[in-house]
Order: structure tokens, then C-alpha cells, then sequence
């Protein structure tokens, strides 16, 4: 039996997030890609808090009011699987475009390698591909449906009112021009720079022009166990990192690695459509989503394993799929959205 206390606690959490959902979505994004996965570095709280805090603005500047405007136009005009995959790649684009220049920078450091293998014509494709891939689905994606499951009544409801949308168009753009000026060092042709932009606004619009429905599950009830579905989730990561690799080792053609990427990642996400189903997949969908984070978790804490602070990152994240999973066990008639899904 739990102590009281503990309920308590947990109760009292609970009921702030529902009355602040846009700081719960806060936490995921840009709490999963940036410090879950090491990305930014949770050490510089203890190294230099100037610098920690200083990113934490800049990285909450980006990933928030990106995420909640797509989150409010999937909503308004989207509410498919197709529409979420084409949002989160207009994001990945303006951000790794304009923001950090890293398609176009063949020396930024989290670039690496691939900022000479498969680089033609001034971009880093292979890169590209891959990054795209990241943030559909970890800066976008799971932080929607996070959201969603943990608080099921902020599913299909907006967050944004129009002037808080006009704020934070404001507080996007404002964030990247800060972002340009920091990463500054690395000059874009001026076309490329458009390039991303018009290719951002075409996904968009692309986005909010497929049929409401288009990709989602066709089955009613998931076709799997839950843990199958966990171990779908760990092999995304892998693939976007590991392809690349192995074909940089072996000496591949780029543009086979590129494809091949492309190609695995497109099965697994219809492997999963295929089996997840529409309804009663909450424990299913739990598993996806820890399975995806376990990859970049391990990452993350490996990268800073001299001064462990990200341990402190993954243990609110597993208490919060611990808790998610136990609210589920629950035996409820419980109705996901096919939008919820995303």
C-alpha cells in the first residue's frame, strides 16, 4: 500500500499539469530530443548555469511554440497520421535550416561525419534524412501523444487562443533569428535559406490539405502484445543512426545509404499503423513511445557519464512511464482517437 503522502504528491502533480497542459507538453519537447538524449547537455547546470540556462531559453523558444502551433493546426485542419508526419518534417526543416544551418554546415559538430559523407551541392542529404526522421517523431510526435495519454481531455482541444497563436509565431520567429546570430559563423547561400523555407511551407500546406484519416490505423483492436510494440519503438533510433554508419564504414554509395534509410524507417512506421489499431491501445502506445526514448536515454547518459546530472533527466521520464503504465492497467473502456496516435 502506498503512503498517503506519495498519493498526495502524485495527485497534487497530476492536477497541475491539467490546469498547465502547455507545460507538460513543455517538458516532453524539447525534454526528449535535447536533454533525454544529450543533445544539450544537462552537466552545464553544475559546469557553467549561465550557459545551462541560456540554452534552456533558446531550446524552450524553438521546440515550444513550434510544437503547439503544428499541435493547433493538426487539431484545427489535420487530425491524421499523414498530416503529424508532414508537420513534424516542416519543423525539422525550418529549425535545422534556418535556425542551426546543420543541412547546410559540413563542420557543426553534431553533423560529424556526415557533413562530408553524402554531401552534395552545399546540403548534407544523409544528415538531412535523418534528422528529419528525429524530430517527427521525438520532437513532435511522441510529445503530442505524451501529452495526449497523460492527460486524455486535452485530446482534440485546442491550447491556444488566437492572440497566444500570434505570440507565439512571435516568440518562433524571435527565437531563430537569436539562434541565426549564435550559429552565425557558418554563411548559407541565400537560396538554400529559401529553399528550406518554401520546402517547410509546402509540407505545411500539404499537411493541412490530406484527407482528415489519411495514414492512420485501418484496424480496430492493436494486432500485437503491448511488449511487441516496445521493441518496435527501440529499432527507430538504431535505424537513423546506424545505416549511415555502416555505410559510411563500408564505403557505400550515399545516395543507396540514404534510400535504405528512408526505406527501413517506412517500414517500421507501417508496421506499426498496420498493428497498433484504433482502439484500447493506450498500453500499447506507452511501450512504443519508453521504447523510442530507451535508445537516446542510454546515449545521453553515456555522453555525460563523468558528471551523471542526465540520471536525474531519466529518472523523471521512467517515473512517468511507470505511472502512465499503471493508470492504464486499469480495466477502463478506454477509446483513443485515431488522431491521439500521432
Amino acid at each position: 500500500m502506498r503512503p498517503a503522502t506519495s498519493t498526495g504528491t502524485l495527485a497534487g502533480i497530476v492536477a497541475f499539469f491539467r490546469r498547465h497542459p502547455v507545460l507538460l507538453l513543455l517538458a516532453f519537447t524539447p525534454g526528449i530530443p535535447e536533454y533525454l538524449s544529450g543533445s544539450s547537455s544537462t552537466a552545464l547546470l553544475v559546469a557553467s548555469p549561465v550557459v545551462f540556462f541560456l540554452f534552456l531559453g533558446l531550446n524552450l523558444g524553438l521546440y515550444g511554440p513550434g510544437v503547439l502551433l503544428l499541435r493547433e493546426a493538426w487539431i484545427r485542419w489535420g487530425r491524421s497520421w499523414g498530416s503529424l508526419l508532414l508537420f513534424g518534417a516542416a519543423y525539422g526543416l525550418l529549425e535545422e535550416g534556418t535556425a542551426l544551418s546543420t543541412l547546410f554546415n559540413p563542420n557543426a559538430s553534431v553533423v560529424n561525419t556526415l557533413g562530408h559523407y553524402g554531401r552534395a551541392a552545399g546540403v548534407n542529404w544523409v544528415w538531412l534524412i535523418g534528422v528529419l526522421g528525429i524530430h517527427i517523431v521525438l520532437s513532435v510526435g511522441l510529445p503530442i501523444l505524451l501529452l495526449g495519454l497523460a492527460l486524455p481531455e486535452t485530446r482534440g482541444r485546442s491550447l491556444l487562443s488566437r492572440r497566444e497563436s500570434t505570440i507565439a509565431v512571435g516568440v518562433y520567429a524571435a527565437d531563430i533569428l537569436a539562434l541565426v546570430a549564435i550559429t552565425g559563423f557558418w554563411r548559407v547561400e541565400p537560396g538554400w535559406l529559401v529553399g528550406a523555407v518554401a520546402a517547410a511551407a509546402a509540407l505545411w500546406v500539404a499537411a493541412v490539405s490530406l484527407p482528415r484519416g489519411f495514414l492512420d490505423p485501418p484496424g480496430e483492436t492493436a494486432r500485437l502484445s503491448p511488449s511487441a510494440f516496445f521493441f518496435l519503438g527501440v529499432a527507430f533510433f538504431p535505424i537513423l543512426l546506424l545505416v549511415p554508419a555502416f555505410g559510411e564504414d563500408l564505403h557505400l554509395p550515399a545516395p543507396f545509404v540514404g534510400l535504405a534509410e528512408i526505406l527501413l524507417a517506412a517500414a517500421l512506421f507501417l508496421g506499426v499503423r498496420q498493428t497498433i489499431g484504433r482502439r484500447g491501445n493506450a498500453p500499447h502506445l506507452i511501450l512504443l513511445s519508453f521504447g523510442a526514448t530507451v535508445p537516446i536515454a542510454l546515449i545521453g547518459l553515456v555522453s555525460q557519464i563523468r558528471l551523471p546530472i542526465e540520471l536525474v533527466v531519466d529518472g523523471l521520464y521512467g517515473a512517468f512511464f511507470w505511472q502512465l503504465w499503471r493508470h492504464y492497467q486499469t480495466p477502463i473502456a478506454l477509446v483513443v482517437p485515431s488522431g491521439a496516435a500521432g
